[in-house]
């Protein structure tokens, strides 16, 4: 009860935040359209060149699964990985420990309010000019699609998470973690179908990504794909299996920087 009330006290002070400084849902829409826009484009002309199909796959499929990606990641979960790694080298989180509060719920759920406010707009908006510009593929008409896209949205946004924080506390051993971060991000940013859409991807190379986690994190970008109506529960099941593993590993490694921080901070 302590921690829904925590969780609800930051999404409400963080939305208000956003609501009276928009300076960061200007931000995050400039990123979302420079990027996701403009690859858009390209792929467009690219599938025009290519009379329409490129390995079996209409423009249709791959624009809604690239912006399945860049739509996710408006959200900003990446970020608490450096958050955690600011904590650690200003010694704030000696004092977040004190607290009679979950240091990982806190900066989870202040991760997750200060991206909210940006993702919901920028996708009602995005998610409609896309709509009006090209169309709804098949896949995204059937009853299965809503319920299955929240659930690997859950699942996505839990595992990004983890996966982050991971890299985060890797900050009590060895201070700068810029270098996993980089490795880490470029991961999920190839396997998880940013530039290039899942269904294009060769047979090996799709295999890692639905089997890693770094692929896994990003299943979103699936269920646009007509594979996804057959195979959504094994997906959803890779991801509950890499949520259940590291979130272990998390708590294996909280409970060692917590005696870290008891040891040489007293």
């Amino acid at each position: 009860m302590k921690e829904t009330r925590l969780a609800i006290k930051i999404l409400k002070t963080l939305t208000k935040d956003r609501l009276h400084y928009p300076g960061r849902l200007m931000m995050d829409t400039f990123g979302m359209v420079a990027r996701c826009g403009i690859l858009l484009v390209l792929y467009w002309y690219v599938y025009k060149l290519n009379n329409g199909v490129i390995n079996g796959t209409i423009f249709l499929f791959a624009a809604w699964s690239i912006f399945f990606y860049f739509a996710f990641n408006v959200l900003g979960l990446r970020g608490i990985a450096r958050l955690i790694m600011q904590d650690i080298k200003t010694g704030n989180v000696e004092v977040l420990f004190s607290k009679p509060i979950s240091y990982l719920s806190y900066r989870v759920w202040w991760q997750i309010g200060s991206g909210l406010y940006s993702f919901v707009v920028i996708n009602i908006v995005a998610t409609i000019a896309l709509f009006l510009l090209i169309g709804l593929p098949p896949t995204m008409t059937t009853s299965l699609f809503v319920p299955t896209l929240i659930l690997t949205f859950i699942c996505c946004s839990i595992l990004s998470l983890l996966t982050y924080s991971i890299v985060g506390l890797l900050a009590f051993w060895i201070e700068d973690v810029d270098p996993v971060f980089w490795i880490v991000d470029k991961a999920v940013m190839i396997l998880g179908g940013s530039y290039l859409p899942v269904a294009l991807f060769p047979p090996l190379m799709y295999k890692i990504a639905l089997f890693s986690p770094f692929g896994a994190s990003q299943f979103v970008t699936h269920t646009v794909n007509k594979s996804w109506q057959t195979n959504w529960y094994q997906l959803i099941g890779i991801q509950l299996g890499w949520i259940a593993l590291f979130s272990l590993i998390v708590y294996f490694m909280f409970q060692q920087a917590k005696q870290k921080v008891s040891v040489n901070g007293g």
